[in-house]
């Protein structure tokens, strides 16, 4: 019972991990496919595990025979140099033995000079003491006798300070006589010069006041003419700078004109390599044509309107950079990317004979073959209209991207997306599979503009210039 038990969890782990495999082999436009059956994937799998077994066996014998001999003589080798490690040891010890004797004999003899050195050292030390004691006693002397004599010196520079101190009184009150004669002399002088004056003021206030207006009248007619020259310089200042304006608007509005009109020009060349016009794209760009209009017709004179060039190109600006947004938007809504990072075209979009019937019918998809399970992409940002089965197509997505386009995904192993649901561009949406109608695991591509059929491959085409640049 063991045994079939464990034949049986043997079975299990084979079909689980080496199911029966399908190689895809593809050359000029024809596929075959090779079936790798269980048996052989056993038979191999064994052949890899005995072939790996003997070699790491052969190895491991090999090498533990080589290391147990190099065991061996790396023991003998150290054995020999612990008998040489102890006899330079005792070599050392011996040579440090006569070493400590010589310096044991060394240190008596010197032990035997400090003592001398010792005795020789109190004797100079008792006489430097008695030669201390009488420098002290003899700088005492000398300081007593000096501070005496600064003592004498210091009354007598006070007495000879008394004797100038009373000699400068007498003369400060000569000095404040001879001050107070020259104070009442001034005040006469102060009384003329003050007469003078007044009279003086009143001769130079008649003089002033006639000065006066003559330099206002002139003063005035001078401002008035230094303020129309400066408005002059002024106002051509003003028109010149209008001008240099004006001049670098026009260049500006013409170089903004030119980049756009070139971005448009490679907008609208990748989009027409999908096979579709953008004109028939942008929809109300003609408007303003169709709106009501009227009113007396009075036509405009040249140089009547200032600006008038400037306000048309600026308009003619604004007309250029409204079709360069619509394009822009409209890149970002048009399905150019593929909707597998790997694959191969099984099938092209048009007249072909059907794989199951082989009668001629009108395919109007693209099949891309590649690995079962492979993620599949949306082509661009939209909204999941269809998720499921349907019929033929089998597991089956929808997409609407807006302005009339559309994208298809069908036979699908798996759909990871749900009806109604927003998806970003390059999100995972399925499983490439074979459900439905279908010969073996590729997906079928649809992409269509206003409920009409167009090529994939030329979207896919116009896609790797529109991500390149």
């Amino acid at each position: 019972m063991r045994l079939k038990y464990v034949i049986r969890r043997l079975k299990r782990l084979f079909d689980a991990y080496l199911p029966d495999r399908e190689l895809i082999m593809r050359t000029d436009g024809k596929v075959w496919f090779v079936k790798i059956s269980k048996k052989i994937q056993i038979a191999g799998l064994i052949l890899v595990i005995v072939t790996s077994g003997w070699g790491i066996f052969s190895s491991f014998s090999y090498f533990a025979v080589g290391k147990v001999i190099e065991a061996k003589d790396k023991e003998i080798l150290k054995t020999r140099i612990v008998y040489r490690g102890l006899l330079s040891e005792i070599s050392n010890y011996q040579s440090k033995f006569t070493i400590l004797t010589d310096d044991l004999e060394e240190n008596h003899e010197s032990m035997l000079d400090l003592v001398e050195k010792n005795a020789n050292l109190q004797q100079n030390l008792s006489t430097a003491k008695s030669k201390l004691v009488s420098s002290k006693r003899r700088f005492e002397s000398e300081l007593v006798s000096s501070k005496r004599q600064y003592e004498t010196e210091l009354v007598s520079s006070k007495r000879q300070y008394e004797t100038e101190l009373v000699s400068s009184k007498r003369r400060q009150d000569e000095i404040a006589a001879v001050k107070g004669r020259l104070k009442a002399k001034l005040k006469d002088i102060e009384q003329r010069m003050r007469s003078l004056n007044t009279h003086n003021f009143e001769l130079k206030g008649n003089l002033s006041s006639i000065s006066g207006s003559l330099e206002n009248a002139l003063a005035e007619r001078n401002s008035a003419l230094m303020l129309n020259e400066r408005l002059n310089e002024r106002t051509s200042e003003l028109l010149a700078n209008l001008d240099n304006l004006q001049n670098s608007e026009k260049n500006v509005i013409a170089r903004l004109t030119r980049t756009t009109v070139d971005e448009i020009s490679v907008l609208e060349k990748f989009i027409s390599r999908t096979g579709i016009q953008p004109k028939q794209l942008i929809a109300g760009e003609k408007r303003t044509s169709t709106l009501g209009q009227g009113g007396p017709f009075v036509e405009v004179q040249k140089g009547n309107e200032p600006g008038a060039f400037l306000k048309s190109s600026i308009d003619n600006l604004g007309a250029k950079l409204d079709r360069l947004s619509n394009l822009k938007r409209l890149v970002g809504v048009i399905p150019f990317s593929p909707p597998l990072e790997h694959f191969s075209i099984s099938s092209h979009f048009g007249k072909r004979r059907d794989p199951i019937n082989k009668r001629w019918a009108m395919h109007y998809g693209l099949d891309l073959t590649g690995f079962k399970k492979a993620k599949v992409y949306a082509t661009a940002p939209g909204k999941v209209v269809k998720s499921g089965y349907k019929g033929k197509y089998g597991k089956f997505i929808e997409i609407d991207h807006g302005d009339g386009f559309k994208t298809r995904y069908g036979h699908l192993y798996k759909t990871l997306v749900k009806r109604g649901q927003e998806v970003k561009f390059r999100q995972k949406i399925g499983l490439l599979g074979n459900s439905g109608r279908s010969t073996g695991s590729h997906l079928h591509y649809e992409v269509t503009h206003n409920g009409k059929q167009k090529n994939p491959w030329r979207f896919i085409k116009a896609g790797k210039y529109v991500y390149k640049n």
